[in-house]
């Protein structure tokens, strides 16, 4: 090779060099970009442990995976048939509950023997959050808060949800349900024919006064059997439940829901809308701790004595404010006073409320007096009972008497229930 030829190759070798360095600090390593790339990615969320979709194919005929029987057809005689006796079988909300272990699975079954709840209790289900739940199948229908735990309910059909329940203090799925709200709410021809008077009473009226309110008693109880939407008591199961009139206030209000939270029982409360506009923090903390947000009417004026236009009103404008604080319309009304005629209670129908009323009256009103409060439930409770009490400003004994009676009443065995579960009827709009 001559000098020149060499010379002529050296320069290009040299020149190839550069362009090669340039492109070199040009493009950074390959595991630079992947770097760069996975930091603009949103993080990945891990496979759920249950295949969701399988839960969402089996749901829709009113099934779980852990189970051939469904919430549209099945009935407890032919779990037993297939499975044996359950493990143990509990009395709760709209019936009872059939405990299968081995299974994982837990049956819930109405009067009449129809399953109406098939719940899933599989180990691996804590590994299912609420990111899984969101991206196979959105955003719920609805969200409910007990005071350990939420409910996110996903409506498939009319008569079929699915509900994965998640506790608070957790991350995972604790059970799956499966459910049939018209299954759920059927009652028997028993429970349609139990009857109960109104019980409690007061040292405290006079003769007159004791006269007139027990014909009002027997005379209220009497219109609420020729009204479909009209109830005195429940069904007769040993459950009663607890009821509170004319707050929210700022003092006795709280305090009440503060006891409930503490022994862990739900309360009905029946608030006024002109209150509830005053106390929104306290409705919001009485429904966040898993109590029922009714409607008392607005102003507190005895609904008989008003025409149909003024009745609406009332009714519309509690609902409405109530609405404002939780965001849901109540779908249950006691009348003030209790008074309810054919009027109010074919408005009510209209709006589409059940009037309750109750069976058992503390008269916390009259003689205000937490011995008393108490002795007029624990001397006189029955399976079925509503209880009322109220919850304004000046009813400080009944906020003493609360614990007592609660006790008393799980001492009896009772279930502490709220109007929702005892008497099968939709709280909420």
């Amino acid at each position: 090779m001559t000098m020149q030829n060499i010379i002529k190759l050296t320069v290009y070798l040299s020149l190839l060099f550069v362009i090669s360095a340039c492109n070199f600090v040009k493009n950074p390593p390959p595991e630079n970009i992947h770097q760069k790339e996975n930091a603009l990615q949103p993080k990945e969320v891990k496979p759920s442990a249950i295949n969701l979709d399988e839960v969402l194919e089996k749901a829709q005929t009113g099934m779980i995976i852990d189970s051939p029987f469904n919430v549209l057809n099945s009935n407890i005689e032919q779990v037993k048939a297939q499975w044996g006796e359950p493990d143990k079988v509990d009395k709760a909300g709209y019936g009872s509950y059939a405990s299968y272990h081995n299974k994982n699975v837990v049956l819930g079954f109405n009067m009449q023997d129809e399953i109406f709840d098939v719940r899933s209790y599989r180990k691996n289900l804590n590994e299912v959050t609420l990111e899984h739940l969101e991206e196979a199948f959105g955003e719920p229908s609805d969200i409910r808060e007990l005071s350990n735990e939420k409910i996110y309910v996903y409506i498939l059909k009319e008569n079929i949800e699915i509900k994965f329940v998640i506790p608070k203090n957790k991350t995972g799925v604790n059970r799956i349900s499966v459910f049939n709200p018209q299954r759920a709410m059927a009652k028997s021809q028993a429970d349609n024919e139990y009857s109960l008077d109104i019980k409690g009473a007061s040292n405290q009226l006079t003769a007159a006064a004791w006269r007139k309110m027990k014909n009002w008693r027997e005379q209220i109880v009497l219109f609420s059997h020729e009204q479909k939407n009209v109830y005195i008591n429940g069904p007769n199961r040993k459950m009663v439940a607890l009821t509170f009139d004319d707050g929210p206030d700022e003092t006795v209000t709280p305090a009440i829901i503060d006891i409930l939270d503490e022994y862990q029982v739900p309360g009905s409360f029946f608030f006024l809308g002109k209150e509830v506009v005053k106390h929104p923090d306290v409705v919001k903390d009485a429904f966040e701790k898993g109590n029922l947000i009714l409607s008392h009417s607005y102003n507190h004026l005895d609904l008989t004595r008003l025409n149909i236009e003024e009745i609406r009103m009332e009714m519309d404008k509690a609902g409405e404010a109530i609405k404002s604080v939780i965001g849901k319309e109540p779908a249950i009304l006691r009348s003030p006073y209790g008074e309810t005629n054919d009027q109010v209670a074919a408005v009510a129908q209209e709006k589409g409320y059940s009037i309750i009323l109750w069976s058992i009256d503390t008269l916390d009103w009259s003689q205000m007096e937490a011995e008393n409060i108490t002795n007029n439930v624990v001397e006189n409770v029955r399976n079925g009972d509503i209880i009322l009490m109220h919850s304004d400003s000046d009813k400080t004994e009944t906020q003493r008497a609360l614990p007592h009676i609660i006790e008393a009443l799980q001492e009896q065995g009772f279930e502490i229930v709220d109007l929702e579960t005892l008497l099968h009827v939709k709280a909420y709009k």
